[in-house]
Order: structure tokens, then sequence, then C-alpha cells
């Protein structure tokens, strides 16, 4: 990736430094000459559009040559190719709609003219392929242009010169144009050590190392045990993930580091992620919250930062008309140092909490359900909660009068207790759920089942508080409440 000096100091002026390879391939990729691109700048700026053609041209050749030109200049510049200074000066990949966008144009230009017969006949197939009846024709060439726009990001990578023949015909754009950066999904380099085995790989798209990621984890995860921790840090253009063992700091590794790259004749560059990347790259967090118990992000604060802080919350759904919310402590308050520090040396001090959570949970829940058929009850497990529906189908008419509603949910999620007595998000590993959704269930038949009740026990009293937005209160579909 180009190192790039935002300003400094030459004779005395004061001068700015954008990549002269960026400019000169968007200006090629919009189509205008180093006359109109700089006769467009001076009259953003103010100055005389007028100006004779050799100044204009001699002006922008030297910014085209060295890079240095005025901020002002810089921004003017930007402002013509549609584009943004940051990326003028490399700093960050162009947007892929940007490049589909450009390629959109091109490709109705050479419609609109008719005699591309290499685009006529390739629309028209891939309109028969996908059997395409939308009325709109905008929308079918927006979708051919961004599958056109693959073709042409692979086949820069590959560099075979019978498939940029073929696409330089179809798109009616010339051997520079079509050499200059695709960025539609983009290729990363991708170093991967699993269990101290290293390989690397080049991956086109995000969406293939999201799915190594996840399956890594899934395969290795238990030899790190429940307390596996993984830490996400972004230092751009690299994205680093570890799996951490909680007790042995030597333990097999297992890593991930990759990077954005640019195809370019000498070889691969380093770039940083397009903002698009950024946003997809946020997964990695959902992935990290979904597959393992602790977790560090790139604010490099633990999730949960003291294990014997986690709680769970129960949402409770009538009817969808009136809505209650209950924090469980359980009887975490009733915890020996000892045995949970045996658990801890283990690697299932998380095991232990949220036992000792759903176990007061189920008798807890006792007071609320006792009047109701164990059978009418399903447990299961959807996007890191547990779900306690009743199915009141399975239920007399009498018994459904009673309950006054057709409609009896739990939503229980695990939640972190913060000192100032809010709640944020906690990971949850799906196969610890699993296991627990498991064991909650002989909790609560045996909750149903025993003469022995816990109702005066105010630590595993459900105390509900009505609550009017339930969106506002099941958010655990993002990271944070």
């Amino acid at each position: 990736m180009s190192i790039i000096i935002e300003e400094f100091t030459d004779m005395g002026r004061t001068t700015f430094v954008i990549v002269p390879e960026r400019l000169k391939g968007m200006r090629i990729e919009s189509g205008l000459t180093q006359q109109m691109l700089m006769s467009r700048a001076y009259k953003i700026l103010g100055r005389s559009p007028a100006a004779t053609s050799k100044t204009l041209i001699g002006h922008y050749q030297r910014i085209e040559k060295n890079g240095h030109t005025s901020k002002a200049l810089a921004d003017a510049l930007a402002k013509v190719l549609e584009t943004t200074v940051e990326v003028l000066q490399g700093k960050d990949t162009p947007e892929p709609y940007h490049y589909i966008d450009k390629l959109v144009k091109q490709l109705k230009v050479q419609l609109d003219l008719g005699n591309n017969q290499a685009l006529n006949n390739e629309f028209s197939e891939w309109q028969r392929r996908y059997n395409s009846q939308c009325l709109d024709v905008s929308e079918d060439i927006h979708s051919f242009a961004r599958e056109l726009g693959i073709q042409i990001e692979l086949a820069q990578l590959i560099g075979q010169a019978d498939e940029l023949v073929k696409l330089r015909e179809i798109t009616g754009w010339s051997n520079e144009q079509i050499l200059n950066p695709a960025n539609v999904h983009g290729h990363w380099f991708i170093r991967k050590i699993v269990m101290d085995s290293m390989n690397t790989s080049l991956e086109y798209g995000l969406g293939e190392i999201m799915w190594e990621v996840r399956d890594v984890i899934n395969k290795v995860g238990h030899f790190y045990t429940d307390d596996m921790h993984v830490s996400i840090k972004h230092a751009y253009p690299w994205i680093h993930i570890d799996l951490l063992h909680p007790r042995i700091n030597d333990f097999h590794k297992t890593s991930f580091i990759f990077s954005r790259t640019l195809p370019k004749p000498d070889g691969l560059k380093w770039v940083l992620p397009s903002e698009a990347d950024k946003r997809m790259l946020c997964e990695l967090e959902r992935i990290a919250f979904d597959e393992a118990n602790f977790v560090t992000l790139n604010d490099r604060v633990l999730y949960p930062s003291d294990v014997r802080n986690l709680r769970l919350k129960i949402v409770e759904i009538t009817d969808h008309t009136k809505n209650g919310v209950a924090y469980s402590e359980g009887w975490l308050t009733d915890q020996e140092d000892a045995a949970f520090n045996s658990f801890l040396a283990s690697g299932k001090s998380h095991y232990w909490v949220v036992n000792r959570l759903t176990g007061a949970l189920a008798e807890g829940l006792r007071t609320h359900l006792h009047q109701l058929p164990e059978v009418s009850w399903k447990v299961d497990t959807f996007n890191r909660t547990i779900h306690l529906t009743c199915d009141t189908w399975k239920m007399s008419t009498e018994q459904r009068r009673r309950l006054g509603s057709f409609n009896l949910n739990y939503i229980i999620t695990l939640v972190e207790l913060m000192p100032d007595g809010s709640y944020r998000s906690a990971p949850w590993a799906k196969k610890c759920i699993d296991e627990t959704v498991k064991s909650f269930k002989h909790q609560l038949q045996w909750a149903w089942m025993s003469d022995v009740s816990s109702y005066d026990d105010e630590k595993i009293k459900l105390h509900f508080e009505e609550i009017t937005k339930l969106e506002e209160t099941v958010s655990d579909s993002t990271l944070f409440i």
C-alpha cells in the first residue's frame, strides 16, 4: 500500500499529496481528458476555466506525475471525479457502488449507441439465462453490470489476455480502462494457523473468510475449553483474530490475519478495506459472540469483564400486548470461592456460572408456570437466546380461560451486570447454549415434580416490570443493550 504524507513544506509552500496512479486511473475511468478534468476543477475553485489548453494540461500533468497539489485543488479534483480526497490519497478503497455505477453508465451509453454487438449478444444471453421479465430494463442493466464487474475483477487477478479482450469488447472500454481496479468484492490475502499448522491463500470476497473463521472455531474450540477467548483486532489494512486458551499461554496457536489486496503488474498491494468491507467485517463480532464465551473486540474490552457478573434476562410475552422483563442473579450470591476457583482452573467457569443461573431460573419460573401442564411447554434456542413457549392448544378450554391469553412465551438471554447497574449483552457460544437447554429442561421437570418449593427465596423470585416497546427490550440480535 502506498505510504501517504498528508502535507509537507516545500520551499516555504505547504503542499498536499495524492496518489498519481489513483488520480490517473479515475480520470480515465470517468472518460475525461486532462484538459477537461482540470477545466472543471478550476471552475469549482472559481478560477477561470477558460485558461489556455497548454496551461491546464501542464498544471494537471505535474500533479499526475508527482501527486503534489493543494488541499483545495485536491478537493476540486475529487468532486469532478465523484469521489473523495481520501480515495485519491489511497487511504480508502473505492466503494463497490462507485465502480458499478460507472460501469452501468458505460453500458447504457453502449446500448444506446447500438453498435456494440458483443454487448448486445452478452446482455441478451444474460436476460435469457435468468428468464428476466423485468419491465424496467435499468434494473436488468444494473444486475448485469454487477455480474460483469465480478468477471472483470477476477480477470484482473488472473490476467488472462483473451478474457480481458472479451470484457473490453463487451464494455467498450479501452485496455487501460478495463485494467483500472474493479472494486466489487475484492481479493483478500489470508494467513491461517490452525493448531500450529499454517497455510496462506487468496480469497475472493469476505464471505468465504467469514465462513472459514466460524468453521475453524467450531472445529477446534473444544480444545480450548468452554472458557475459550476470541480476540479481534482491526489494525488496517490487517485484521487479526486469535483463539486463546484460558490457562495455557503457549497452547497450540490458532489465528487469522488477512488484508484486502489490489492486483498490480508487480504483485499484490495491501489496501485499506472499503466502507462496505468495514460494515461486513462487523459480522466478525457476531461470529465471536456466537461461538465463544469470552470475547475481546477492537475496543480492547473483555466481554464479560467478570464472569460472576453474568445474569439472565427474561422477557415475558403475552399476546404481544402485555410484556414484562426481569433479571435473575440465580444462586450466584451463594457461590463458594473454592468451588468457583476449581471450575475456573479447569476452564469451565462459564459453565459453572450459567448452571447456577439456570437452576435458579427453573425454580423461579415455577410460580408462574405451576398452574399449566408440563406437556404444553417447549424449550428451544434461536439467535443466542432460549425460548420457553407455551402451546395453548395442548391445554383444555378451562386451562386457556384461566391463563387469560392465547400466547405465553419467555425469551431468555445472557447479559452482564455493569457497575452502574445497567446491562450489556454477553457472548454465549451456541454449543454451550445447546447444552444449557438440555440441562434447563431437566431442571424445569424437577421443579414441576418437586414438592419442595423455593418460592420464599428472594434471590430467585422473578419480578417482572411491564414494558411497552418489545423491540427495544428483545434486542439480542445486536451485541449490546
